[in-house]
């Protein structure tokens, strides 16, 4: 192992590099490296997915080897705005924009990986590389030296400071088919396309293909596909299905697999079924909007082995463009109004306001109940959903890397210190006021008095400063952070769980308490409050 070592937890301070503050607690499941610690895995790849979770020290550098000698630059967040061939994601292309965290987090990173292509073999291509949920590289072409004709290991490799790795995981992807269909048939029906149980058969019979070409002329129509799936290895299956329709469905000896509702996106829906090698009766079922074209589209895949088509590849063209329309703030802050799906919340958040600053630090205040839901980094906002075509379902989504900081009110009156957080606090939103450069402070009625809510999006994160008019008929206190673990990592400084680090005075009084299973710290608000956050 050299320089490496296998612990349990590791634990890196942000922002103290003189000395290095880590602290490595032994166990198993962490693999930690320091500079100059180069470890190549026992397994050998050429295409294929890979997943690992890392966490860097303060300046600390790292790269992925991949099959064909392609690295993969690991590396902190640094400047937001700017990407260059220092940002993490780096691979012979710089990432399109920085979604690193912060030294001192886990990240995630994951990717798919043909070491070689068919028409060039000396081309490897990157189909996709996902930094903490962000797509930053999407479809790059790298030269090889030579084609690969071997399998070859991975290799990580540790340049600058201390980088940490854990839940590293790897599929590799065959061009081979396990699962394919035969004896098929069909029956058409020329029902409207909102018939539950059609029954107007148009015309039956066998099929080479599943396609819902077979109804090509007609505005709409029900289609029914069955078959058998000849499995020759047993396993996990993931099923795919894309269309475009009021419905689609599969169903495998009699039990329904994947169902599809309404779509007009062709957006692909995934499940799995076990199957035992052999053969298994299948049924496939599709209706056409008569408004829209037909698309129909099923693949699958097992474990080693690529996604690949079950229909033909005309049963599902390629879809018209949708275009991405986006909230750039330019000089000045942006505001958007909107709709927000918080956390898989089941009811949309209604009266949100998402502030987005140049310098590359972005919010999102839910104005009922003066709660900050969320803030990110990098681009600004995606507002296709809101404002392409009917504007469905108005949501606007966060365009860079996110944190959700929580969905409770920031403040409220309690009794007494340990009094129970409220989900929603007793205030009233009185609107906002711009300040010279366009950002909001947003005011509320709250114990008596006028709150002051103002977050300004400084070099180094979001610093928000709380302010009561005058002394309040009740104690306010602000909810700093609430999660599963916070840890002080110093004075003043604390880490919310995996998501966010927050930043007070070293002389301010906080209170770190546990209440209704979750971990929560707080401040009274007497007179102005500051705090920053940072991830």
């Amino acid at each position: 192992m050299g320089s490496w070592k296998v612990t349990s937890q590791v634990t890196m301070n942000p922002t103290n590099t003189n000395p290095l503050v880590i602290s490595v607690q032994s166990g198993s499941g962490t693999l930690v490296g320091a500079a100059g610690s180069t470890l190549s895995t026992k397994a050998r790849m050429q295409d294929m997915r890979l997943r690992l979770d890392f966490m860097l020290s303060p300046g600390a550098r790292a790269y992925i080897t991949l099959p064909g000698g392609q690295r993969v630059l690991l590396s902190e967040g640094g400047v937001i705005n700017e990407t260059n061939a220092s940002t993490s994601g780096f691979i012979g292309q710089v990432p399109v924009q920085n979604a690193a965290r912060t030294a001192g987090l886990w990240q995630t990173m994951e990717l798919a990986y043909d070491a070689s292509t068919e028409t060039q073999p000396t081309m490897a291509r990157l189909n996709s590389l996902v930094l903490n949920k962000v797509v930053v590289q999407q479809s790059v072409y790298l030269p090889l030296k030579s084609a690969i004709t071997a399998a070859e290991p991975l290799t990580l490799e540790v340049v600058a400071g201390t980088v940490a790795f854990r839940n590293i995981g790897y599929q590799l992807l065959a061009n081979r088919k396990t699962l394919a269909v035969a004896d098929i048939t069909y029956k058409l029906y020329k029902d409207a396309w909102d018939t539950p149980n059609p029954s107007k058969l148009e015309r039956e019979g066998p099929t080479r293909y599943i396609t819902q070409e077979l109804g090509s002329g007609m505005r709409e129509f029900h289609v029914v596909f069955d078959g058998e799936m000849i499995v020759g290895e047993a396993g996990n299956y993931t099923f795919s299905l894309a269309q475009s329709g009021p419905r689609a469905r599969l169903s495998i000896d009699g039990k329904d697999v994947l169902t599809v509702g309404e779509s007009t996106s062709q957006d692909r829906h995934t499940s799995q079924a076990n199957l035992s090698a052999g053969k298994h009766r299948f049924q496939l079922n599709y209706s056409r909007f008569p408004w829209r074209r037909p698309a129909l589209g099923l693949s699958v895949y097992s474990a080693g082995v690529r996604p690949y088509d079950l229909t033909a590849l005309s049963s599902l063209p390629v879809p018209e463009p949708k275009p991405y329309i986006g909230v750039v703030p330019e000089g000045k802050p942006e505001m958007v109004r909107s709709f927000v799906q918080y956390d898989n919340e089941k009811v949309k958040r209604t009266h949100v306001l998402s502030v987005g600053s140049p310098n590359g630090w972005h919010y999102t205040m839910d104005l009922n109940r003066g709660a900050l839901l969320q803030g990110w980094r990098g681009q600004f906002a995606d507002v296709t959903e809101m404002w392409y075509e009917r504007g469905e379902p108005q949501l606007l989504s966060t365009a860079g890397l996110t944190t959700l900081v929580s969905g409770q009110s920031s403040y409220a009156m309690l009794s007494a210190p340990s009094a129970a957080w409220p989900d929603s606090s007793d205030l009233n939103y009185l609107g906002y006021r711009l300040n010279a450069d366009g950002t909001p402070s947003i005011r509320y009625a709250i114990a008596g008095t006028t709150l002051t809510d103002f977050i300004a999006a400084e070099e180094q994160g979001l610093n928000r400063t709380l302010t009561l008019a005058e002394k309040a008929a009740s104690p306010v206190y602000v909810l700093l952070g609430a999660g599963d673990e916070i840890i002080q990592v110093e004075k003043g400084l604390y880490r919310v769980d995996n998501r966010y680090y927050v930043r007070v005075d070293k002389k301010a009084k906080v209170t770190t308490r546990t209440s209704a299973g979750k971990q929560e710290l707080m401040m009274a608000v007497d007179g102005t409050v500051s705090y920053s956050l940072f991830w």
